[in-house]
């Protein structure tokens, strides 16, 4: 029995020493749990635990701080992570100050992009030895110091577009020796200084929509040898002799390189061409070419950029008898025509944040080679980006496009200047509907059919100076609804139908000088938005305001030089509306040449009363710039203004006068002569018929005074004649 009692005693412990260890066991278990949470809280930080969202992927966190209304970097804290990507775009930054991200080491991709960032003070990036990628878009930054970025070693991508920035200090990328891209684009440089890029491993750099005019070989270019992209765009190009650098050391890289085109903002004879098909003898017609040309060297490695041979041709080519000639230069591809940027530019995915990828702004995709077919009197090149074929037949002595053996397949540019070309036909350019290009000038095309370019729809720049044309019409451009630039001088056109420019809705150059018109029609550019126009050396003697000159709202130049203009009473308001225009809109002179007492002056120097004594009947309708034009440019609202100084109010007056209230201004002055005479006249004859009325009021009462005084003196005589009746004195006698 007491062995029983053991036994059970002995169970009874184990029992309870087995419960205690499960329930050991258990609490350890949840204590475990607790802490790995704890830990893992901690091991992010507060900011993923109360200001921003984190994601950890492939060993890389992600904390998204965008749009919370950050002021200062002080109200966050640092991410606990070896290595991630802080997203701080859009917030209310407005200065970055020293050691601000000292403790962010581990940061790989900083998004600074649309803050209000205006200044970076010096060591502002301290600490962030492990950045690659920065992006400091659409803030408000005018300046790069040669401190900016000092501390970002490891810098491979740099996005400052959308800025203001107007100078870059020479060494302000001096210490970036592993950036890679640079994106400037969208900002008010003018100029770039020597050796900006001397210690730079520049393989992408963007300088879109700035101001620049110039860039030289030495110092500049001769450093950005490992070039890949390019892109120029959108820049007031200067095509003089200074310019021949540029153009020769494009030449020498991989005509793949440059994204978009070069082109020619002045001079004016050569506004709206591309650099690459402007010859050295345009650039510098008067000067030694070989004193500006600056060639660089061809680069030992194959880093940088590649030259194509003509067997890189001939290996995507079909079998066929076509001869493939290596050109010089094959011209360079566009953007799609109207295709603008949307603000800000987006250079990398939302979603993907590897600085090994860098966007689809410089990432080409791989096409398939399509069949290459080239006349045999041309050389031909592929643009590798878009595929576009770039055909040259200038000078080749052509003497109809259908000479064109065999057939060029959709073609994107065609250069057949300086040939024998005549005629035009509806057929020459049917298989041509991606043409981008057409240059036909300096050939002796004198009939072009109707429609014959109706299949080109997206043709973007038409060349037919120098050629025998008499006439446009309307059928002439039919089908050029993309057309945007338009060469028509040196020709000998004396008629423009009404309606002819109606095909061309986005034409923004048209030159018609040096040909031999006379008049335009009314109506002529309604509906388009030309911002430049050449009308020089024609015969115009005046140019009619309403339905012409007023319908120019968009014009950026105008050229009206060397026309013989009749300084009469006729162009009192074409003056007038020149006087409105913004400076440098008016190119050169408006010389009078006629009467003799005004030649050789200019038209805007003479007054309008001079010009026409009686020009208070001209009433005028200023020209209204487009909202689109420069910031700089001031855009008065549209108005009618007088000769004589004065503008009324209310807008232009509609067309053929109905339901205008303006009134000529001598019309209102007879008007009130007339009512001021006639008042004269009424005065006077009230005048007369009162006073008649009064001297007929002075007789009848002189009459009424003779009765009463004749009828006095009678009384006075019969009273004085009788004597006097007293009777008290006959009482007493």
């Amino acid at each position: 029995m007491y062995a029983c009692c053991s036994t059970v005693t002995l169970e009874q412990d184990l029992n309870k020493k087995m419960h205690i260890w499960m329930l050991q066991t258990i609490a350890f278990a949840l204590t475990s749990l607790v802490l790995s949470w704890a830990e893992s809280i901690e091991y992010y930080g507060e900011i993923c635990d109360n200001a921003c969202p984190c994601e950890e992927k492939d060993s890389i966190l992600t904390v998204s701080c965008e749009n919370r209304g950050i002021i200062s970097l002080f109200e966050i804290s640092p991410p606990r992570f070896p290595v991630y990507h802080l997203l701080l775009s859009g917030n209310l930054l407005n200065r970055l100050y020293p050691n601000q991200f000292v403790n962010y080491t581990g940061a790989s991709i900083l998004h600074l992009g649309s803050n209000d960032i205006q200044d970076i003070e010096t060591g502002a990036f301290h600490g962030l030895r492990g950045l690659r990628r920065l992006h400091l878009n659409n803030n408000k930054l005018e300046l790069l110091r040669d401190d900016t970025f000092l501390g970002l070693e490891s810098l491979e991508y740099l996005q400052v577009d959308y800025n203001y920035i107007s100078v870059i200090e020479p060494n302000a990328f001096s210490k970036l020796h592993l950036l890679q891209v640079l994106i400037l684009n969208d900002n008010l440089l003018s100029s770039l200084p020597n050796n900006l890029f001397r210690f730079v491993p520049l393989t992408h750099l963007d300088l879109r929509g700035n101001r620049l005019k110039l860039l030289p070989y030495v110092g500049l270019l001769q450093h950005m040898d490992k070039v890949v992209e390019l892109q120029l765009e959108e820049n007031p190009w200067n095509c003089s002799c200074e310019l021949i650098a540029l153009k020769d050391w494009l030449d020498s890289i991989s005509y793949s390189a440059l994204v978009g085109d070069v082109v020619c903002e002045t001079p004016f004879r050569l506004h709206g061409r591309d650099l690459d098909e402007v010859s050295k003898q345009e650039l510098c017609p008067r000067r030694l070419i070989s004193d500006y040309e600056m060639r660089p060297q061809t680069p030992l490695s194959t880093t940088g950029y590649f030259h194509t041979t003509p067997a890189s041709v001939n290996s995507v080519a079909t079998s066929s008898s076509a001869v493939y000639k290596s050109p010089l230069k094959p011209p360079k591809g566009t953007r799609q025509p109207n295709k603008t940027r949307v603000r800000p530019t987006s250079r990398l995915p939302s979603k993907d944040l590897g600085y090994s990828n860098y966007g689809p702004s410089i990432a080409y995709q791989t096409k398939s080679p399509v069949p290459l077919e080239c006349p045999t009197a041309c050389t031909c090149n592929l643009q590798i980006s878009d595929l576009g074929l770039n055909v040259n037949c200038q000078e080749r002595k052509i003497e109809s496009i259908s000479e064109l053996q065999p057939k060029p397949y959709n073609p994107k540019k065609m250069y057949l200047t300086e040939n024998y070309i005549a005629l035009v036909r509806r057929a020459d350019f049917v298989d041509a509907t991606g043409l981008d290009l057409l240059h036909l000038g300096n050939n002796r095309i004198s009939v072009i059919q109707d429609r014959a370019f109706g299949d080109l729809t997206n043709l973007r720049r038409l060349y037919l100076n120098g050629n025998r044309i008499e006439r446009l019409s309307p059928e002439l451009f039919y089908g050029l609804q993309s057309l945007q630039y338009l060469f028509l001088q040196y020709n000998v056109i004396r008629e423009i139908e009404a309606g002819t420019f109606e095909s061309v809705p986005n034409l923004q150059l048209l030159f018609l000088n040096n040909n031999l018109l006379r008049s335009l029609p009314g109506n002529i550019f309604s509906g388009l938005s030309l911002y430049r126009l050449s009308l020089r050396s024609n015969h115009f003697s005046y140019l009619p305001v309403s339905g012409v000159l007023d319908q120019l709202k968009s014009l950026l130049q105008i050229d009206l030089h060397e026309n013989p203009w009749d300084c009469t009473c006729d162009v009192v308001g074409m003056k007038l509306w020149l006087e409105q225009l913004n400076t440098g809109v008016l190119v050169d002179q408006v010389i009078c040449e006629s009467p003799k007492k005004f030649a050789q002056s200019d038209m805007r120097a003479v007054r309008a009363e001079l010009l026409c004594p009686d020009y208070s009947d001209i009433v005028v309708s200023t020209p209204t710039p487009s909202p689109g034009q420069l910031p700089a440019r001031t855009t008065p609202s549209s108005s009618t203004v007088r000769l004589n100084g004065t503008a009324a109010a209310g807008g232009s007056a509609p067309a053929g006068g109905a339901g205008s209230s303006s009134v000529p201004l001598s019309v209102l002055i007879l008007s009130l002569l007339l009512v001021f005479i006639m008042s004269v006249f009424v005065a006077a004859g009230l005048f007369v018929l009162v006073m008649k009325r009064r001297k007929k009021g002075q007789g009848d009462h002189a009459s009424a005074n003779n009765s009463d005084v004749s009828s006095f003196n009678m009384q006075y005589s019969v009273y004085s004649g009788g004597g006097h009746h007293h009777p008290h004195l006959q009482q007493h006698p």
